[in-house]
């Protein structure tokens, strides 16, 4: 650009450009960064082991080797959150009702529901999920109970009205679900384990639930819906069956989760 004045150039793309001015960063508190690394950590944890990697850094413009997945625990169906069970929150409930010197017995209907709204407002409670789910109705919200699996109403009220039972109905019913549990275990293993290698009898039968446990994540199936058709599936699809001596017995590390899995499982959706 020419000055009419001077007649000289000025370099105007020799100037250097002004830099904005930098704001100070404000501090972050250690309670915040400790909450966006557990954020990070429950979606890792979310992830499925195949995406749950690392991304690796290439040198050189190289194709680096595929990334090893890391093991994270995976639980299909599982929607809500994890809680605990407290056993020593127990109801008051006193057998009368009334003024002083006018006070009549409460019928059993009136402190079944006092024992209800108990269950209800106390979430540690072991039964609070299955009262909150009665109470909503068939189109209430979803309730998930305290191992994070939704709940099933019409199960739900069936628990909560149960039908009466004489003796020996009861007795056979019990035999007939043995038989039929011990069938369906044989059946499993039979499938699970390479040829010849099953585990017999039903001192395994606690190991039942790691089996399932496997054929659920494989098939992207919930815990309490696998069955022997499940096991059957997983077969034809071509998953490694395991050796003998092999997921007989549950790792302590393992044994709360499986409780929680097994829990309650007959209510659920």
């Amino acid at each position: 650009m020419v000055s009419l004045r001077s007649g000289k150039v000025l370099e105007e793309s020799n100037k250097q450009p002004t830099k904005p001015a930098t704001l100070p960063r404000a501090p972050v508190s250690k309670k915040r960064k400790a909450e966006e690394a557990e954020s990070t950590e429950n979606e890792k944890e979310n992830l499925t082991p195949a995406a749950a990697v690392e991304p690796t850094v290439s040198k050189n413009n190289a194709t680096p080797p595929p990334p090893e997945p890391k093991e994270y625990e995976r639980t299909p169906g599982r929607i809500g959150p994890i809680k605990k069970k407290d056993f020593s929150i127990e109801p008051n409930i006193k057998p009368f009702k009334g003024p002083p010197g006018k006070k009549v017995r409460k019928t059993f209907e009136e402190k079944e529901e006092e024992y209800a709204q108990f269950a209800r407002e106390n979430e540690g409670h072991c039964f609070h999920e299955l009262h909150v789910c009665y109470a909503k109705g068939p189109n209430g919200s979803p309730t998930y109970d305290k191992s994070g699996f939704e709940l099933d109403y019409q199960k739900v009220a069936r628990w909560m009205n149960p039908s009466a039972y004489n003796k020996t109905a009861m007795v056979k019913g019990m035999d007939r679900a043995v038989n039929r549990a011990q069938n369906e275990q044989e059946q499993m293993a039979e499938i699970f384990y390479e040829k010849g290698e099953a585990p017999k009898g039903t001192e395994y039968f606690q190991a039942v639930g790691m089996w399932k446990d496997r054929v659920s994540k494989d098939l992207n199936v919930p815990w309490h819906k696998i069955g022997v058709a499940h096991f059957r599936e997983w077969e034809k699809k071509g998953f490694k069956r395991v050796r003998k001596g092999e997921y007989l017995i549950v790792p302590i590390e393992q044994r709360e989760r499986m409780t929680r899995l097994l829990s309650g499982a007959s209510l659920r959706k």
